[in-house]
């Protein structure tokens, strides 16, 4: 009788520790690989090739668009924030190649799906980080809606 309760008492505690351990190793994060600039212009060419039904020829334009951009963007963030203004004007640059190649339908599209995943806080534009026109988020939604109002 008493070896029953000591293997219960044993096994109920062997269960405890390993759903401790294991309950540990989900908290922890893995360490996040940057994808390249290839592979994230390649995402970002697929998801714009579903949502705007992309011809062929628009979604090879664009694919050497946006790699070009993620190259940009990569060494804009290696000179960290001194070159603001400089990625400001490739994105103006990048807008205005991808303007060129869209319809006017797929363009408004485009730039509205943008405009959400702003305000959703995706596409760079964290906390603290510079996005579309230059300034904070916060003041972004303030002088948008200025523009709206001129």
């Amino acid at each position: 009788m008493k070896t029953v309760k000591i293997l219960s008492l044993t096994l109920l505690m062997s269960v405890l520790f390993a759903g401790m351990t294991f309950a540990q190793q989900q908290g922890q994060k893995t360490p996040r690989v940057k994808a390249t600039p290839e592979e994230r212009a390649a995402k970002r060419v697929e998801m714009m090739k579903q949502s705007l039904n992309l011809t062929p020829d628009q979604v090879t334009k664009l694919q050497s668009v946006q790699t070009e951009f993620a190259k940009n963007q990569d060494q804009a963030q290696a000179a960290k924030k001194g070159n603001q203004q400089d990625m400001k004007a490739k994105r103006e640059a990048y807008d205005a190649q991808v303007k060129s190649i869209l319809t006017p339908e797929q363009y408004q599209k485009y730039q509205d799906q943008r405009t959400s995943m702003i305000k959703k806080g995706g596409a760079g534009a964290k906390k603290g980080k510079m996005n579309k026109s230059g300034n904070s988020k916060g003041q972004w939604s303030k002088d948008k809606k200025q523009a709206t109002v001129q």
